[in-house]
């Protein structure tokens, strides 16, 4: 009180952080739970034939010592998952426990499974990160430790074996292997003499062409194995793919289109394509509950080699044809796609599981002269 007038005095609580170089560096002090937990992935498919899928519990101790606790999953009735014991050794410790989930009467529907670490009688059902940079006060930045899915009818041809071209980084990988793909990442000397006739498809990840100078080197040879009966599929890619990298002529421009209402009405242009038809039949509802957009880099003209296979458009824009082209060429298919596929799988989006699934089976696709298809009858081999 001052003068007969109450206020009040507020400091932050500091810690001191000692930083080679700069020294000691005062820093707001973080208060954070005795017991984070996390799951991995944080959202996905399980198609209705599955038997079993995996998921990840990270568990990071905040106890100054240690620490023993069990972990367990809230699962939907019927399914299965059995608790795991945790123990760390001191503040600061991870420890990463592997869960083996088996489902029961999956059904078209969503769920939901929350992992719950058990500490000293009090129970946690969430975990966190830390973001901030010097100059910045830190936070912690909390997720319920909660994993969504969807029962999904999705099939994809069996045994494939698929090449993975890393970009700037996506999760598409880890949703492939979901799906039971067999999914390896193809290094500078794969592309530039590796065995490529292996591989049933080969996937471009994003920006691939912004960040990998062997592949914008080696650009020739994706196309022989295309030529020799290989399906390629380049993902959104910026204007460094706007060079004619495909087996036909194509133009992205200085200013490629994006569609980024993911409610915008998705037209199936050619219906008995075969992108569409196996082994999923493709409708208008899986373009249903896409999340943050529709695609990027849409291309603004294109060799009539190319088959515009999708159209879409926000309110005021012109139709875009440009996001999912498909052209023979030799023995094989070469693929551009536009479409937010690395926004819409990692979150678990159906549809988008069911068309990329028909993709990566082309090669095998019975409707294609010269696939590589065994028979036409596709089961659901994995594990997922």
């Amino acid at each position: 009180m001052f003068n007969g007038v109450p206020f009040e005095l507020s400091q932050v609580v500091q810690s001191i952080n000692r930083v080679t170089g700069a020294g000691a560096v005062p820093e707001p002090l973080i208060v954070g739970p005795a017991i984070s937990v996390s799951i991995a992935p944080q959202a996905g498919i399980v198609s209705l034939s599955a038997k079993s899928f995996d998921l990840s519990v990270v568990v990071h101790s905040n106890v100054k010592g240690p620490a023993k606790g069990t972990v367990k999953l809230d699962l939907p009735e019927g399914w299965k998952a059995p608790e795991q014991q945790f123990s760390t050794a001191k503040d600061g410790e991870d420890q990463t426990l592997s869960f083996h989930v088996i489902p029961a009467r999956l059904e078209d529907k969503p769920y939901t499974i929350t992992a719950v670490a058990t500490c000293n009688g009090q129970e946690y059902k969430e975990g966190y990160h830390t973001v901030g940079y010097p100059a910045l006060r830190p936070y912690n930045l909390y997720r319920p430790s909660t994993y969504h899915t969807t029962g999904v009818n999705v099939k994809v041809a069996p045994g494939l074996n698929v090449g993975y071209i890393v970009g700037a980084g996506d999760d598409v990988p880890q949703s492939l292997v979901s799906l039971g793909i067999n999914v390896r990442f193809l290094t500078a000397g794969d592309l530039a003499s590796g065995n490529l006739s292996k591989f049933d498809a080969i996937i471009l990840g994003v920006r691939a062409y912004a960040v990998r100078e062997d592949l914008k080197t080696y650009n020739g040879r994706i196309l022989d194995y295309v030529r020799n009966g290989g399906a390629v599929i380049v993902q959104y890619n910026t204007q460094e793919y706007d060079h004619n990298y495909g087996p036909y002529p194509y133009k992205m421009g200085p200013n490629p289109e994006e569609v980024t209402d993911e409610h915008s009405k998705v037209e199936i242009l050619a219906p008995a394509n075969p992108v569409f038809t196996w082994p999923n039949k493709i409708i208008a509802k899986d373009f249903e509950n896409w999340v943050e957009e529709r695609g990027s880099k849409f291309l603004a003209s294109w060799d009539a080699a190319y088959e515009p296979l999708l159209e879409t458009h926000d309110p005021g824009q012109d139709p875009q044809k440009g996001g999912l082209l498909y052209a023979k060429y030799g023995k094989g298919i070469y693929i551009y796609n536009a479409y937010a596929f690395y926004r819409q799988m990692p979150e678990g989006v159906p549809g988008a599981y069911r068309l990329f699934a028909n993709m990566v089976s082309l090669a095998k696709n019975p409707q294609l002269a010269g696939s590589r298809s065994l028979n036409s009858l596709v089961e659901k081999k994995s594990t997922r």
